[in-house]
């Protein structure tokens, strides 16, 4: 199994669609890691998308006023 993360957690509850939730499932399942690990480590890979377009946007802002 996963070692459990560190730090203090916060408790979020999100609905899933029944079939984003079997994917999970099944992921979770062949990693021998717990759904929880998963989410988490989607949801900070998926953050730091979002980060790097959010940069890289205001960046080609600040050089289109020149």
């Amino acid at each position: 199994m996963s070692k459990p993360p560190e730090g203090n957690l916060v408790l979020r509850s999100v609905y899933l669609p029944e079939e984003l939730d079997s994917r999970l499932r099944e992921f979770a399942f062949l990693q021998g890691r717990s759904k929880g690990d998963l989410i988490r480590e989607a949801i900070e890979q998926g953050l730091r998308r979002i980060e790097e377009r959010v940069v890289r946007e205001s960046t080609d802002r600040a050089q289109g006023a020149d």
